[in-house]
């Protein structure tokens, strides 16, 4: 009982940075790919295949899983089928990860399964980017995506610049006392530890990113209802937190969201921490060095980190 206690205390008193943590021990779960077709089953396998999909019990440097079946195959096949088939022709059906809190097993996004779809499922230059600076020690990037209307973009957008900004310049890290990490450590780390915030513009209609737009999208119930401009901060491995939309994207919501991600993780686990995973391309380990600051720690039972949804949303009218 006394070990129990000393490890649940650890676990609370971890003082690494969220975001950090985050990025060296969290691996994203991985979203389903189901491809439903008839007589190009094969064919399709050995595209995704090709593309770079995992298997099963496979690490792979992306988070995702195909399976190729018939529409009649299962029930939940059928479903889908009856749901989402318009013309006969094979459909592609991503569901967000089983353990993605509050939308596991979901549909995220729908569309023809052909190689070009597919590879538009895999990867877009969005994603790229937003892997790249995560990769290079960002402690968050925001994904703005734009509604087109100019006024309303650019408030947002000058909010969320003007705001993280200040974030990054008052927002301290801990001491490598209270990490309870040698300095060496420190010096030793492939991706040096620090703050900093940057911004994406993602436009609805981008041909190149209409799987990561419905992705983000299909994360919460209303969030096709908006007529706002919406802003998502990843970080980590291309961990989601949450979603702001409209007026919600204002300093004092942009400022708690910088002060989460980068305060102290006090739940090392994972799965009772706020946030989905994106389905992202990226070689995490290789990015990251063999040098770590923090350490994963035994399974304990922890409080999970409650944060509230920001308010100021605004329907469609």
């Amino acid at each position: 009982m006394a070990l129990l206690l000393s490890l649940a205390a650890t676990a609370v008193a971890c003082q690494v940075p969220v975001f950090r943590y985050a990025f060296e021990q969290w691996n994203p779960e991985q979203y389903r790919v189901l491809i439903l077709a008839g007589e190009q089953r094969s064919e399709f396998q050995a595209m995704a295949k090709e593309l770079g999909s995992s298997e099963k019990g496979k690490n792979s440097a992306l988070n995702v899983q195909v399976d190729v079946m018939s529409p009649d195959s299962n029930p939940i096949a059928a479903r889908l089928w009856k749901e989402h088939n318009v013309n006969g022709k094979p459909i592609a059906v991503t569901l967000y990860p089983e353990r993605a809190r509050g939308i596991g097993g979901s549909v995220a996004h729908v569309t023809t399964a052909s190689r070009d779809n597919l590879q538009a499922i895999f990867d877009s230059p969005v994603r790229r980017e937003i892997a790249k600076r995560l990769g290079q020690g960002e402690s968050a990037v925001w994904v703005l995506l734009e509604c087109g209307n100019e006024k309303k973009d650019a408030a947002a957008r000058e909010n969320l610049e003007k705001q993280l900004a200040e974030d990054a310049k008052w927002l301290e890290l801990p001491t490598p006392e209270e990490m309870e990490v040698k300095p060496e450590v420190l010096e030793a780390v492939k991706v040096k530890l620090r703050v900093g915030f940057s911004l994406i513009r993602l436009r609805a209609d981008d041909p190149e990113e209409q799987f990561l737009v419905d992705m983000l999208l299909s994360s919460e119930s209303d969030l096709r209802d908006f007529d706002e401009p919406i802003a998502f901060p990843v970080f980590g491995r291309g961990l989601v937190l949450y979603a702001l939309v409209g007026k919600g994207i204002a300093p004092d919501t942009i400022r708690g969201a910088s002060k989460f991600i980068c305060g102290p993780c006090s739940c090392q686990v994972k799965e009772q921490n706020p946030g989905f995973d994106m389905l992202l391309k990226n070689e995490w380990e290789q990015a990251i060095g063999e040098v770590k600051i923090s350490s994963p720690l035994p399974t304990v039972d922890a409080t999970p980190e409650l944060i509230p949804i920001p308010s100021g949303r605004s329907k469609r009218k």
